[in-house]
């Protein structure tokens, strides 16, 4: 007794060590995508996640306030101040050589001052009447030349400039050492959201996801029903036929694919022209071209699977219910919408999951067989799209994938209580 309540608890501490070791591979990706997305560009392209919630030293170049006219003999001011009217001042530029640009302001720099980069004479040790030039960094405190004054400053951005004339020329250029405080903030989303084309895209994706997942699931039950219950000759090896299509990979069939759509692409947009007004007229917000072929490539893809998971499970439910039914004169069509399809909700959603998740993800498909219009393409096109347009700024690829990611993780959240009971279905005889 004590030896197989020490194994099942060894299987249990291991259970959860793997269950542990799944949520660590699918949550740690999640939130470094997530942490670079909210974080600065320069911050993202430089550092990791990781290093996202310490401080970090960074270099600026900064200039200070210069004289007034008519001279001062003290120039009082902070080089966050300083740094901040010299961003607006760029962004202000920017917008008026375009009206229409959108250039995000860069998130507040917040932290302490550390050191100024600052080059400085001393005499040379090897001849005592010249003096050399070097570079040195000024410890907060410090007073040091700058220009024609002393220039102190403090750990917070606070700096006196004194001079012993009045002084009415311009700032000077300084390089400053910050130790930066991590800073967040959603700019790369309202970005990503701005651009035209993720709107779309998200449209387009909805457009194509939503019909094929539905399509292979209402073909599939049927089909399942009938390989589960129905006597017709050359059941089980056509059942053969449709499993062993699982195996052949997506690449191999590829090719025969594009040959056939090349024609199928034709009665596919005269498709989408009956299903939408809107094409004959070009009126349509959102083109739907070639929807159609992804529809139907997507449910040849799906089927296979979708049949056979749900075969076994249909297969597996009370023979009892099915047998009281034909009794009391149901037909088939009957018996499958009252009773196999309510039964078989977990076995629907868990292959609903899955055939969402695929479809919202796939790019090879989309990439051959989909629409190519600027407002048609789909979300994972547009992201592989970004990766040449947006390959210095993880900031914004980040975001991109992200929202990606949103639709089909509410899809998993509100079906994950059919998910376990799904794929556990028809793995035990007399379920």
């Amino acid at each position: 007794m004590n030896d197989a309540s020490n194994r099942m608890s060894l299987a249990k501490l291991f259970a959860h060590i793997a269950l542990l070791a799944v949520v660590i591979l699918w949550v740690v990706p999640f939130i470094g995508l997530l942490t670079t997305s909210i974080r600065p560009q320069k911050d993202a392209n430089e550092t990791g996640f990781w290093r996202a919630f310490t401080p970090m030293e960074r270099g600026h170049a900064v200039r200070t306030q210069g004289g007034p006219d008519g001279g001062s003999l003290l120039i009082e001011g902070n080089i966050f101040d300083d740094m901040a009217v010299a961003q607006q001042t760029r962004f202000e530029r920017a917008n008026e050589r375009s009206a229409n640009a959108f250039i995000p302001k860069e998130m507040e720099i917040v932290g302490d001052v550390t050191g100024i980069l600052s080059i400085q004479r001393f005499p040379d040790p090897n001849d005592a009447t010249k003096t050399i030039r070097q570079t040195v960094i000024q410890e907060p405190g410090e007073a040091f030349s700058v220009g024609k004054g002393e220039f102190t400053y403090q750990r917070d951005g606070r700096y006196t400039w004194r001079f012993d004339e009045p002084y009415s020329g311009k700032g000077k250029k300084l390089s400053v050492f910050i130790d930066q405080q991590p800073k967040f903030g959603w700019n790369s989303y309202v970005q990503v959201l701005t651009n035209v084309q993720v709107p779309n895209a998200l449209i387009s994706s909805f457009v194509v996801t939503i019909p094929a997942t539905l399509i292979p699931i209402m073909i599939a039950a049927f089909a399942a029903y009938a390989f589960a219950w129905m006597r017709f000759p050359g059941r089980d090896l056509i059942f053969v036929v449709v499993v062993a299509l699982l195996v052949v990979p997506l690449q191999l069939a590829f090719l025969p694919l594009l040959t056939s759509f090349t024609q199928a692409a034709n009665w596919g947009t005269s498709l989408n022209e009956w299903l939408t007004d809107c094409e004959a007229s070009n009126s349509c917000k959102v083109s739907s071209a070639n929807f159609a072929t992804l529809w139907i490539a997507h449910t040849a893809f799906g089927l296979p699977l979708a049949i056979y998971l749900l075969r076994n499970y249909v297969g597996n439910l009370p023979k009892e219910i099915l047998e009281s039914a034909r009794m009391d004169g149901a037909s088939h069509l009957q018996t499958f919408m009252k009773i196999i399809v309510p039964l078989s909700v977990p076995a629907l959603a868990s292959f609903g999951i899955f055939q969402f998740l695929w479809v919202w993800n796939d790019l090879l498909v989309a990439l051959y067989l989909g629409p190519d219009g600027e407002t048609s393409r789909v979300l994972p096109r547009i992201i592989q799209s970004q990766l040449g347009t947006y390959k210095s700024q993880l900031h914004l690829l980040n975001a991109s994938a992200v929202i990606s990611m949103i639709v089909p993780l509410i899809v998993f959240l509100s079906l994950q209580r059919y998910f376990v009971r799904g794929l556990l279905a028809g793995s035990v005889k007399g379920g």
